[in-house]
């Protein structure tokens, strides 16, 4: 008897983690901002726009021309999530770094995708994780 209820626990345990990985903004955002955390552009393009991906591949480019090998990976914490039909906002408090940062999303054929682009990137509402790179304040 006793076997048979650890078996189920088990069970019950294996299905609720299976169902509980629901496509949300706040999920994926957590992917997305885990994956920038350690660098990992490929990873991070699976939840990204395609506008997104080409900024990733943009920036992984910009990783590799750095002389700058360190990595200082980033802490964050989601605070909520704002969503609005098919578009939402997802912020979050990055370790060191004052007030609340957005990360924009949309609907992409039913699935949850982070949005940035250029425009997103250098709105001074959104601020992204991609500060780093260049912007179009950038002198010659």
């Amino acid at each position: 008897m006793k076997i048979s209820k650890v078996v189920s626990i088990i069970f019950s345990i294996i299905i609720l983690t299976a169902c509980g990985g629901k496509d949300t903004p706040r999920s994926v955002a957590d992917k997305f901002l885990k994956s920038m955390s350690t660098e990992d552009f490929e990873t991070a393009k699976k939840y990204g726009t395609e506008e997104t991906e080409k900024l990733l591949d943009m920036m992984a480019g910009f990783k590799k021309m750095s002389a700058d090998s360190s990595k200082n990976e980033m802490k964050f914490e989601i605070t909520r999530e704002q969503i609005d039909g098919d578009k939402a906002t997802v912020y979050y408090k990055e370790e060191g770094k004052p007030g609340e940062l957005q990360l924009p999303m949309m609907k992409v054929d039913g699935k949850w995708k982070v949005l940035l682009s250029k425009e997103s990137i250098n709105n001074s509402e959104s601020v992204t994780p991609l500060e780093g790179g260049a912007t179009s304040t950038d002198t010659i």
